[in-house]
């Protein structure tokens, strides 16, 4: 069984947020492909660190997680974090291979190495002629563009960083179209494949129980009457930028939305705490977000900013929701306006919203299956791998 290591910055199960998806899912694709998979986490979560140096996850069959839990490592990377500053201090360590033992021992042992992100660059050392790929979640340099005063002094340093992944690692997995064709463009050799390996997701991870909808609904204290429109994402940026222009619409239409019977359903880290407010249900972070999909008419994607693709989308598809996005959340997928998703204006979503009102669950449920059938092989996870290894090094 071929060993594969993937090296990102932090604790990946449970995920928490759509980096922390993709770099899973991946991962599980891999284990269920037949790989031996090691997934080593550069640090932890906050709750993670006290009793131990290290923590080992049986995940599932073939695929198991260790996290480093070394202080120094966990400290810098809390306080450059409040102080709003890139990864690049882990990306400083790994180049100059000032690292822990343990993942030393990984990476000698692996046949393939996957670096989640540019953040994690090859490590000096005698495994140097191994495959060493990386995994892209987006532009990471446009993001750090759109961050903190001390995140855009960052992003011409990354920029650099990304123009050179094309001679740095032995081929890189894309996340979309945008990125694709970046890394393609400076790969002076043409030599690398770069195949597209999007923002799919594991599809039985959105399978729940019978009767899920109905318990999720009555804790919620919503009706049978009322449609959920769930938006789901973490305290990114542009996931609050599109939040902010959510809540102004509610705000300003409330009449309106109370009037038809719908609710804004948001969920994740957007939001530090839990509340309502008018047409807002707010959740905050939940253990699980496959049972609130499954509570929920449709799924928004309100996104007007950022780079790659949303995962959200893809979540939403694989929970057979059907989708109200605006074209730039779309981005990263083969979906059609019109066919396959009901466009929007973040500015004014009320035409949207009227378009989706104007059909009853049983229509929307079976055109959510349809658009599922069309895109199963861009939006399964394990397909678009599957696919992938095909022309990747060292598989």
């Amino acid at each position: 069984m071929k060993r594969v290591l993937i090296i990102t910055g932090n604790r990946t199960f449970q995920p928490l947020t759509g980096g922390h998806i993709r770099t899973a899912v991946i991962a599980q694709s891999l284990a269920r492909l037949g790989y031996s998979v090691h997934l080593y986490c550069f640090a932890g979560r906050q709750e993670d660190y006290g009793a131990s140096s290290s923590r080992m996850d049986a995940i599932e069959p073939n695929l198991v997680q260790e996290t480093h839990l070394g202080l120094a490592i966990g400290i810098t990377q809390a306080l450059l974090r409040r102080l709003g500053r890139s990864r690049g201090w882990q990306h400083a360590l790994m180049r100059r291979g000032w690292v822990p033992a343990s993942l030393k021992m990984a990476i000698a042992k692996a046949d393939v190495i996957l670096a989640d992100t540019p953040y994690c660059p090859p490590i000096p050392g005698p495994w140097a002629g191994k495959p060493w790929l990386m995994i892209s979640h987006n532009l990471e340099y446009k993001l750090l563009q759109l961050g903190t005063s001390a995140e855009r002094r960052s992003a011409a340093w990354m920029q650099a960083q990304e123009a050179a992944a094309p001679r740095v690692y032995s081929d890189i997995l894309a996340c979309a179209e945008e990125d694709q064709q970046f890394f393609r463009q400076h790969d002076g050799s043409g030599s690398r494949q770069i195949p597209q390996v999007g923002c799919a997701v594991m599809p039985d991870s959105y399978v729940v129980p019978t009767g899920t909808r109905e318990r999720i609904r009555a804790e919620l204290g919503v009706g049978d009457e009322i449609r959920l429109l769930a938006f789901s994402g973490s305290g990114f940026g542009p996931n609050l930028t599109a939040l902010a222009a959510v809540k102004r619409f509610a705000k300003q239409h409330e009449g309106w939305l109370l009037a038809q019977g719908l609710r804004f359903l948001i969920l994740g880290s957007m939001e530090p705490a839990a509340y309502r407010e008018g047409a807002l249900i707010v959740t905050s972070r939940v253990p699980q977000i496959a049972p609130y999909f499954a509570a929920a008419d449709a799924g928004l994607n309100p996104v007007t900013t950022g780079s790659g693709a949303n995962v959200k989308l893809f979540e939403y598809l694989a929970a057979r929701l059907p989708v109200i996005s605006t074209r730039f959340g779309a981005r990263g997928t083969a979906l059609v306006p019109g066919e396959d998703f009901i466009e929007m204006d973040a500015l004014d979503l009320q035409p949207a919203l009227a378009q989706f009102m104007a059909h009853d669950q049983p229509y929307w449920r079976a055109h959510a299956e349809a658009v599922w059938i069309r895109h199963q092989d861009s939006c399964d996870i394990q397909r678009v791998v599957a696919q992938a290894l095909k022309v990747l090094p060292g598989f």
